[in-house]
């Protein structure tokens, strides 16, 4: 069954009883339908947080309305508010003696008894959950001790079986490795395209935002909530906007940030074969040492060119082969001997 999150005209911020309230965004008007997954991104200090614990009920609003189907959240109870969304937060537990298992099991507490007693489905729920998350080895050891990779995958495990159309994640992939934040990607990215789930999570990780997202929620403390596809976003200079920097800018063509550097004319310039991986990564290095890399398919008359060929790299100095290298950093070893004949000009 389709449910949508609908967001209107939302001011989200702190209020004060003895002081006037602080306002990070306001005039917000969004939705989040079930199968989508969206990522909030913006500068720190922009309100994502905050905009993901109002939406959850843990923050009023400042004003604006918040609609889960038909329903008002300020007209849900705690009981019915816990069985459409499910919440992983950055926060640590406190409690030294739970165990992986004790922390998923939080999640069937809103289908508990009273008493707060388990079903045998639910406890079947709970290993199985583990297990297709792949944390089921994990169940006695104490979630304290846990890796940051191992820790989300367990509060990940919570919210699954609590059960719930709407998911919501704060910093899902904080200070966890590459392989790792590709993992927890991939589970979201099954959760809300093969389940049906709504997920919402902000995030710092641009890459992460921009490969998975069905949807970018913009944020700038001084700018309205901006939605739309990622590759929209980048195209139309929306990602650049929003994270505007001195001295930065957005590379569309890479989907990257990268210190603006002087100009092509005042650079070493080299020429570089592309169609390869090899090219690809001889780019990364040259740019990274402040060289202006042209990428081309034949040989020039003049400059510098550098293309790889059966094992090794071969570099032209204005069409003559001049040297045959067989790593990245030969190449930039030669390059830097040659000095200045790399400039732009010479």
């Amino acid at each position: 069954m389709e449910m949508t999150l609908k967001i209107e005209n939302l001011t989200t911020g702190y209020g004060s009883a003895k002081k006037a309230d602080v306002v990070l965004q306001q005039g917000i008007n969004a939705t989040l339908k079930t199968g989508q997954l969206v990522c909030v991104l913006g500068p720190n200090g922009a309100g994502k947080s905050t905009l993901l614990k109002t939406l959850a009920g843990f923050l009023n609003p400042l004003s604006g309305e918040i609609y889960f189907g038909d329903n008002p959240l300020n007209k849900l109870d705690l009981k019915k508010l816990s069985r459409l969304v499910s919440v992983v937060l950055t926060d640590r537990f406190s409690d030294l003696y739970l165990t992986a298992f004790d922390v998923v099991r939080m999640g069937r507490f809103p289908y508990a008894s009273f008493f707060g007693r388990m079903k045998t489905g639910d406890l079947s729920l709970i290993n199985q959950t583990m297990d297709k998350l792949d944390v089921g080895s994990l169940k006695e050891k104490l979630f304290y001790n846990l890796s940051d990779g191992e820790r989300q995958k367990v509060l990940i495990a919570r919210a699954l079986v609590q059960d719930t159309p709407f998911l919501f994640l704060d910093e899902p992939v904080a200070f966890i490795d590459s392989p790792g934040r590709i993992e927890i990607m991939e589970i979201l990215s099954e959760l809300a395209h093969r389940q049906g789930k709504a997920i919402l999570m902000t995030t710092h990780d641009m890459e992460t935002g921009l490969r998975y997202a069905d949807t970018l929620w913009l944020m700038h403390r001084r700018k309205p909530l901006l939605a739309g596809i990622p590759e929209d976003m980048v195209l139309q200079g929306k990602v650049g906007e929003y994270f505007q920097r001195s001295g930065l800018h957005f590379d569309v063509g890479k989907g990257r940030f990268r210190v603006e550097s002087k100009s092509l004319q005042s650079r070493r310039i080299v020429f570089v074969k592309n169609g390869s991986h090899e090219g690809v990564w001889i780019a990364n290095a040259l740019e990274r040492k402040g060289f202006a890399v042209v990428q081309t398919e034949n040989i020039p008359e003049n400059g510098i060119f550098v293309e790889y060929e059966s094992g090794s790299f071969r570099l032209y100095r204005d069409a003559k082969l001049v040297g045959e290298v067989h790593s990245i950093a030969g190449v930039l070893e030669k390059l830097e001997a040659w000095g200045n004949y790399t400039q732009a000009g010479k």
